[in-house]
């Protein structure tokens, strides 16, 4: 597992996979996005892991990869801690932008430019990270359910399997930060007068069991589909 994490790493991911990253955790800069936008970018890193080097136009990855003399399993397995590695690389870098716009940027604007600034907010933010980090973990397990056993089924990653991974965390990302907002924003801005330490603690808990469970589901339902895959 060693020796394929260290292949995933220096010749699987695409190099363009790290400009996205970067790209998504750069757009957390910018204080009148919504707390979601930085998703519709996550897509796209996958793209870049999966299109950029394991189409047969290119270097036929996945194929050269399981005529190596180890288990199909143990293929899938190494993709998905190499995925998990990046979405807790792009959920550091993430946060960190929020804190930063938030915290740096509109602490230190005008009373008049927040004003004009914040009008038009609607989702819940930095404020109420442990909320909103639970929505991003939740947004990271429907999109492996949706990708991965899609592209193990098919040995190739296609247009729709981003296409439609990338609408459905877009639309799972926009209600679970726009609900809370209009619901319970109070209740879940940590460090607020009516804070609800219990139930922001509770969202965060079960976001984290989705994302963990999701692992285990997708690796089931991915080592199934590659094993039955003829190239």
């Amino acid at each position: 597992m060693k020796n394929l994490l260290y292949k995933e790493f220096r010749l699987s991911v695409h190099p363009l996979t790290y400009f996205f990253i970067a790209l998504l955790a750069m757009s957390a800069l910018s204080p009148s996005f919504p707390s979601f936008v930085p998703l519709l970018y996550f897509g796209a890193t996958y793209t870049f892991l999966f299109i950029g080097m394991n189409k047969t136009t290119t270097t036929n990855d996945l194929f050269y990869t399981c005529t190596l003399p180890i288990r199909r399993q143990d293929v899938v397995k190494a993709r998905i801690c190499s995925t998990t590695v990046i979405q807790l690389v792009e959920l550091v870098l993430v946060f960190s932008f929020f804190a930063v716009s938030k915290f740096g940027f509109i602490k230190n604007m005008p009373e008049d430019e927040l004003t004009k600034l914040m009008k038009g907010t609607f989702t819940i933010d930095i404020e109420q990270w442990p909320v909103l980090l639970g929505a991003y973990f939740v947004c990271f397990a429907v999109f492996d359910l949706i990708y991965l056993p899609w592209f193990y089924r098919t040995g190739k990653s296609i247009i729709a399997n981003m296409l439609v991974g990338m609408l459905t965390i877009a639309a799972t990302g926009a209600l679970l930060t726009v609900v809370p907002y209009y619901t319970f924003k109070d209740a879940i801005t940590f460090g607020g007068p009516s804070a609800n330490y219990l139930l922001q603690f509770l969202l965060l808990g079960a976001g984290i069991a989705i994302w963990v469970g999701s692992k285990f589901l997708v690796t089931y339902i991915s080592e199934k589909n590659l094993k039955k895959l003829d190239f």
